[in-house]
C-alpha cells in the first residue's frame, strides 16, 4: 500500500490534486450518510410519518442527478475548476439550509441545492482522477472513494454523539467544503478532452448496462444507508443505530483501500462481479436481528470496490469519450435513490420496519443480477470505442 500510495503522490502537481480530492470526497461522503441517521431528529422536529421523510434523501439526489447529467456540457463550457468550485459552493450552502431551515419544505430545498452542489463534484473530481492517473486508475478511484467512505464513517458518528441536535453536524460538513473549495483553488487542472466526432455514438448495449449498474448499486448503497438505523433503532436505540451506520461506511472505506491492492491484480470486472455475490450473501444474514449490525457492516465492505471499480471498467471501455459517457452513468446513479427511496418507505410504511432486511435484500439481488449478466455479455469480448480502436471490456485492470 505504501509504495502503491507514493506513485500516485510522487510530483508536486499530484500531491495537490490529491489532496484536493480527499477532501471534497470527506465532504460530500459526510453529507450523504447523515441523512439516514438524522431521520429520527427529523420526525420529530417536523411532525413527519415514517413514509415521508426519505424525501430529503430523493431531494438531495435530485439535485445531484441534475448537476451530473449537465455535467458534460458543463465540462466543456466551464472547465474542471469551476465546476469544482461551483459544486463546492452549493454543498456549503446546502449544509447550512439542512441545519437551520425552521421548515421541512425550506429543508428538502436545501438538500436539494446540496445535491446540485454534490453532482458537480462527484462526477468532475472522479473524472480528474481517472484522466490524471491512466492505468493506475483503479488504486487511485479506490483511495478517492475511500476518502468518501471516511466521511461517510464521520457523518452519523456526529450525527449519534450530537443527537437529537443535528446542525452542528450539518454545519461541519459547509465548513469542510469551505476548505475544500480553497485546495481546489491550487489544484492542477487539465483541459477536458477534445470532443470526438460521433461522440455520443456509443455502443447502446454495454452503456445500458452501466447505466443500470450504477442506477441500482447506488440505490442499494444508499437504501442500506438510509434504513439500517430505522431498522436496528427498536432494538438498539438511536444513537447505537447511528455509529452502526458508521461501522457500515467505515467498513466500506477500508474495503476501498483492500480494493485499491486488488486493482494492481485483478480486472475491474472481476472485482466488481465478486463483490456483488458477497453483498447479495451479506444482506441475507441482517434478518438476523442479533448478527443484523455485523451483517450490514459486512455489505459495506462488499460494496466498497464497486462504485470506483465499475468506474474504471467504463473507461476501459470508452477511452476516448470517458468525459462524456461518465457522466451520464453516474447521472443515472444519482437518479436511483430519487425514484427508489420512496419505494423502500412505502414499503417500510406497508409491511413494518422489522421486514427492511427482506426489502433491501431484494435490492441487493438485483444489483447481484444486473452485475452478473453484464459480466457475462462483455467477458472476453470487445467493443468499438467510437475512435477507430478497440477497447477490451474484460481487459486487465489498471497497475
Amino acid at each position: 500500500m505504501e509504495g502503491m500510495l507514493r506513485g500516485l503522490v510522487d510530483t508536486p502537481e499530484r500531491r495537490v490534486l490529491f489532496a484536493s480530492g480527499t477532501l471534497v470526497f470527506l465532504a460530500i461522503g459526510a453529507m450523504q450518510a447523515m441523512y439516514g441517521p438524522a431521520f429520527p431528529a427529523f420526525l420529530s422536529r417536523y411532525h413527519l410519518g415514517v413514509g415521508q421523510v426519505g424525501a430529503v434523501v430523493s431531494a438531495h439526489f435530485l439535485g445531484s442527478f441534475v448537476t451530473i447529467a449537465a455535467s458534460g456540457v458543463l465540462l466543456v463550457r466551464f472547465g474542471y475548476r469551476r465546476l469544482l468550485l461551483a459544486g463546492a459552493t452549493g454543498m456549503t450552502l446546502g449544509a447550512v439550509g439542512v441545519a437551520l431551515s425552521p421548515t421541512w419544505g425550506l429543508t428538502l430545498a436545501a438538500a436539494l441545492g446540496g445535491g446540485l452542489g454534490f453532482g458537480l463534484v462527484d462526477v468532475a473530481t472522479n473524472l480528474l482522477f481517472a484522466r490524471w492517473y491512466g492505468a493506475r486508475a483503479t488504486g487511485a478511484l479506490n483511495l478517492l472513494n475511500a476518502a468518501f467512505g471516511l466521511g461517510a464513517v464521520l457523518g452519523p458518528v456526529a450525527i449519534g454523539l450530537l443527537a437529537p441536535h443535528v446542525a452542528p453536524a450539518f454545519l461541519s460538513v459547509a465548513v469542510l467544503s469551505v476548505v475544500a473549495a480553497a485546495f481546489v483553488a491550487r489544484a492542477p487542472m487539465p483541459a477536458p478532452l477534445a470532443v470526438p466526432s460521433g461522440a455520443f455514438r456509443v455502443p447502446r448495449a454495454p452503456l445500458l448496462g452501466f447505466m443500470v449498474l450504477y442506477f441500482v448499486y447506488v440505490s442499494s448503497e444508499v437504501g442500506v444507508a438510509s434504513w439500517e438505523p430505522t431498522y436496528l433503532a427498536p432494538i438498539f436505540g438511536d444513537a447505537h443505530a447511528a455509529f452502526f451506520t458508521g461501522l457500515y461506511w467505515g467498513s466500506l472505506t477500508f474495503g476501498r483501500f483492500v480494493a485499491a491492492l486488488l486493482g494492481e491484480r485483478f480486472r475491474p470486472a472481476d472485482i466488481v462481479l465478486a463483490a456483488s455475490v458477497l453483498a447479495l450473501g451479506s444482506a441475507c444474514l441482517a434478518s438476523a436481528t442479533t448478527v443484523a449490525p455485523l451483517a450490514y457492516a459486512l455489505v459495506g465492505f462488499a460494496f466498497a470496490p464497486i462504485f470506483p471499480t465499475a468506474l474504471a471498467w467504463v473507461q476501459q471501455v470508452f477511452p476516448q469519450r470517458s468525459e462524456q459517457v461518465t457522466p451520464v452513468v453516474i447521472a443515472v446513479a444519482s437518479l436511483g435513490p430519487v425514484l427508489t427511496a420512496p419505494a423502500i418507505g412505502w414499503a417500510v410504511a406497508r409491511l413494518g420496519t422489522i421486514r427492511i432486511p427482506l426489502v433491501l435484500a431484494l435490492l441487493v439481488l438485483t444489483l447481484c443480477v444486473v452485475i452478473a449478466l453484464l459480466w457475462r455479455a462483455m467477458r472476453g469480448g470487445g467493443i468499438e470505442d467510437g475512435a477507430g480502436g478497440s477497447s477490451r471490456a474484460g481487459g486487465e485492470g489498471a497497475g
